[in-house]
């Protein structure tokens, strides 16, 4: 349940970007809530679109799984990647073809994304700064 409060935390210390929306998938079984999956999407957030020379570089959020600790190694993740993929970040990626658009997903969301099937095009592995986009972000989704 980290992510509820880095959300609150977000937006009690005005850190919470304008027109970020949160996308989340819950998996319940027998009733109990065992894994959720979260995008912070920044569809909506003109801070997120970038130009380097002369390509348009749309960052559109940045993914997280949680497993509840009891509930971890039983499948619950994998199961909820490929449903976030499907659901989620396949047809936000389809809005966003005419230019390069990507998700950032690290640590653990990295390997359950890939799994579910993402293109390396659309991922970006590692959180980057202006001074770092070229090197994590333009270099890791265009080779």
């Amino acid at each position: 349940m980290k992510m509820w409060y880095l959300f609150s935390w977000l937006v009690e210390h005005g850190e919470l970007r304008h027109g970020t929306q949160a996308e989340v998938i819950k998996l319940y079984v027998n009733e109990q809530l065992v894994a959720y999956s979260l995008l912070e999407n920044y569809e909506a957030c003109d801070d997120k679109v970038k130009c380097f020379e002369g390509e348009v570089y749309q960052d559109l959020g940045v993914l997280h799984f949680v497993t509840l600790p009891e509930h971890r190694n039983k499948g619950y993740a994998s199961l909820l990647a490929k449903q976030t993929y499907q659901q989620v970040i396949i047809p936000l990626l389809a809005r966003y073809q005419d230019v390069n658009a990507y998700i950032v997903a690290t640590e653990r969301a990295v390997p359950l994304i890939q799994r579910a099937g993402i293109e390396p095009r659309y991922l970006v592995t590692q959180f980057y700064s202006d001074q770092t986009f070229h090197e994590k972000v333009i270099q890791q989704i265009n080779y």
